[in-house]
């Protein structure tokens, strides 16, 4: 796949007589918002604001409009939007735009139907923990590329295989396409990303500015630690449990942006 030869239309459409096949997703279920991600299973913390200015001083670098890709209960939408980013999202979950009432919030499923926003229209896009999600992600890949304007950014995050192939990446019964660094960029670059960087990122944010703690951390991935969610009776209070399980729970980070008219005919 090349980015002039990229075809959004047919590329959903494969997924959608896939999505057919097996009948309707799970995810458009309410109860897997509500349950998956409910406050007790994942209870409301500070890190998406610990990520959310990180994001904007290492990734976005300024506010602008800003789209969610997965929005779910709108935590970064919450973030992003006290940052003084114009926020939208899209979510396959009808419950999505109930739980983030004050912002524009559109429910599709982006394998089997189109992106609900106009071409060109952001400037930034943000996907965590999504594509795992998606049987085809190599037709939604073109529609984030439209969506975004020209020289606009996106960041795309999701568990590395590599790391948690062991067993933390079927802990949600809907991961169904894992990734690593060299998929990643692959996905980037053959949609017609430019200026794609993917890295290894761990979830712990005092990590982020103490990096030479990293070498602890890497010793403690090792140990033989139980941990919540994965061991539910792991007896470790919530802030050592949240340092064995990010230890060990690592994420790709993929950052990567659209290229500008002038840079796409020179590519072509």
């Amino acid at each position: 796949m090349s980015s002039g030869n990229v075809n959004p239309e047919s590329s959903g459409g494969q997924a959608g007589a896939s999505r057919k096949a097996e009948g309707p997703s799970v995810l458009r279920d309410p109860a897997y918002l509500d349950v998956t991600y409910s406050t007790q299973v994942a209870p409301r913390g500070a890190y998406p604001d610990c990520l959310g200015r990180w994001l904007l001083d290492h990734a976005f670098r300024r506010p602008g409009r800003l789209l969610d890709v997965g929005c779910g209960r709108g935590d970064y939408l919450d973030v992003f939007s006290r940052l003084g980013f114009a926020v939208a999202g899209v979510d396959i979950s009808p419950r999505a735009a109930e739980l983030a009432p004050s912002a524009e919030v559109r429910v599709a499923d982006l394998e089997t139907e189109p992106m609900p926003f106009p071409p060109s229209s952001f400037d930034f896009v943000f996907s965590k923990s999504v594509v795992e999600h998606l049987r085809q992600p190599g037709g939604v890949f073109p529609k984030i590329l439209d969506v975004l304007k020209p020289g606009g950014v996106a960041v795309i995050m999701t568990p590395s295989w590599e790391h948690n192939s062991w067993g933390p990446f079927y802990i949600d019964h809907t991961h169904v396409t894992p990734f690593t660094i060299l998929s990643l960029a692959d996905l980037f670059q053959t949609t017609g990303f430019e200026a794609v960087e993917v890295s290894y990122f761990r979830q712990l944010p005092f990590l982020w500015r103490f990096r030479f703690l990293a070498p602890l951390v890497w010793l403690l991935a090792r140990l033989p630690l139980p941990y919540r969610p994965y061991h539910p009776s792991a007896p470790w209070p919530d802030g050592f449990n949240k340092l064995v399980r990010f230890s060990k729970e690592v994420m790709i980070l993929g950052i990567a942006r659209k290229p500008l008219p002038g840079a796409q005919k020179e590519s072509a």
